[in-house]
């Protein structure tokens, strides 16, 4: 099975900008459907408000190295917020301190996101994404000016089920 997909900008802020997943089958992005699982009022109302302040603190901020708890693998830029005790992971793709992509997440209910069905596709999406656009990058069909990404932003991915 083939999963499409493209990277969309979300938000503009003075020191970063946010992108976020868009699957073709869905009409949220990923960072919308992660908000969408956890409405207020929720069990997870606290680690939301954390995940939110995060957000604001690296919007006025920029998203700086040390706001981020790394997840993927050395160099890919996979990380999660928040980096302190949380229930929830939010992932994302931190490309600089000016760009930072948002995928999905949900409840850390294991050790390790490998051994979460539900948290291991989020973040294996988000590995390939880096590596395309690492690709990319590299044979100039996208390229970085400041906090915008400019070039082809869809991608395909095949499934492993």
């Amino acid at each position: 099975m083939t999963r499409k997909y493209a990277i969309e900008l979300i938000e503009e802020h003075e020191a970063v900008n946010f992108y976020s997943i868009h699957l073709n089958t869905k009409e949220l992005s990923e960072l919308e459907c992660f908000f969408e699982k956890f409405p207020e009022g929720c069990a997870y109302d606290e680690d939301i408000d954390t995940i939110i302040a995060w957000l604001d603190h690296i919007g006025e901020r920029g998203a700086l190295e040390r706001y981020f708890r790394h997840e993927g693998k050395f160099g890919d830029g996979v990380s999660a917020i928040p980096i302190e005790t949380s229930n929830l992971r939010l992932y994302c793709i931190r490309l600089s301190d000016k760009i930072l992509i948002f995928g999905n997440g949900g409840i850390k209910d294991t050790s390790t996101w490998q051994e979460s069905e539900t948290l291991s596709d989020y973040v294996e999406t988000l590995v390939d994404t880096s590596r395309f656009i690492a690709s990319r990058l590299a044979n100039g069909t996208l390229y970085i000016v400041d906090k915008e990404i400019i070039g082809n932003l869809n991608f395909t991915r095949d499934e492993k089920k």
